[in-house]
């Protein structure tokens, strides 16, 4: 199966030529690769790159000095289609920058760790948090793969059981994980207005709880924060990847943060976006 790119043109450039000049404007210049022999995670947000693609660059920096042999991308389910769990072990995904193939031997043994994971291709199909991470990857890499897990069950006890699986599955590899996530959506169009006022600064003060839990490899914080009504949309994946890298990684770092304001200048409605590595 070949999955269509769904939010080129939306999301970020459907023309290969922009979309590579955009993805290089970001960086400044093109990272350079270094193969790494171990194990990486990254924070990284899924909004359209426009608002949080200067946030994205510094997550793929830091893969580009530790580039692994496959990436597992894990991202919030958004449309609501599909398994509340989903992974798909074979076939390939389209982008304008070409197709980039699924590692179906580290899927399958994925779905066999995890029981609570379904092989279902539905999940996947309309939902772009994970495809527009693709991009940046192939700009960096042209022979590259990865294994897509689609999160619509983000509780603590799912995130946990996926991460374990991962855990085991990654430990004789080379691997990258990436956390695809924005973090607070403030407004009432996403009926979360918890401060009328300073709402940069505040918004600012809650994301960094948020960001600091998961450099401290803390995801039962990041749970204590969501259960106040923090609205991160991918808290699951986020936490999942911890689970299965704290027993590898030494330490985490924040990166960079930025809100959709930067682009909008509008404080209604706002989005944040934090870039971390955990290695």
């Amino acid at each position: 199966m070949i999955r269509k790119s769904r939010v080129a043109g939306s999301f970020y450039p459907h023309n290969p030529d922009i979309l590579r000049k955009e993805i290089e404007n970001f960086f400044g210049k093109k990272p350079e690769i270094k193969k790494y022999d171990g194990k990486i995670g990254v924070l990284c947000p899924h909004a359209g790159y426009v608002y949080s693609g200067k946030t994205k660059s510094y997550s793929y920096k830091a893969l580009a000095e530790s580039f692994p042999e496959t990436f597992v991308i894990i991202g919030p389910n958004h449309t609501g289609m599909g398994s509340p769990l989903a992974v798909m072990k074979e076939g390939e995904w389209e982008t304008p920058l070409g197709n980039i193939k699924i590692d179906s031997q580290i899927a399958e043994e994925i779905l066999e760790e995890c029981d609570i994971l379904d092989f279902d291709e539905t999940s996947h199909l309309y939902e772009h948090s994970i495809e527009v991470q693709l991009p940046f990857l192939q700009y960096l890499s042209k022979d590259v793969k990865f294994v897509p897990i689609c999160m619509a069950m983000q509780d603590i006890d799912t995130a946990g059981d996926l991460g374990e699986a991962l855990k085991k599955v990654i430990k004789n590899r080379n691997i990258g994980i990436i956390a695809s996530s924005d973090l607070m959506h403030y407004g009432y169009a996403y009926r979360y207005t918890p401060f009328k006022e300073n709402i940069l600064e505040n918004m600012k003060k809650i994301d960094m709880e948020a960001l600091n839990a998961i450099i401290k490899l803390d995801p039962e914080k990041i749970y204590e924060i969501v259960d106040k009504g923090y609205t991160m949309c991918g808290y699951g994946c986020v936490s999942s990847m911890i689970y299965a890298l704290k027993d590898y990684v030494k330490k985490g770092e924040i990166l960079d943060y930025s809100t959709s304001y930067e682009f909008s200048h509008d404080t209604s409605t706002v989005v944040g976006y934090g870039s971390v590595v955990l290695r």
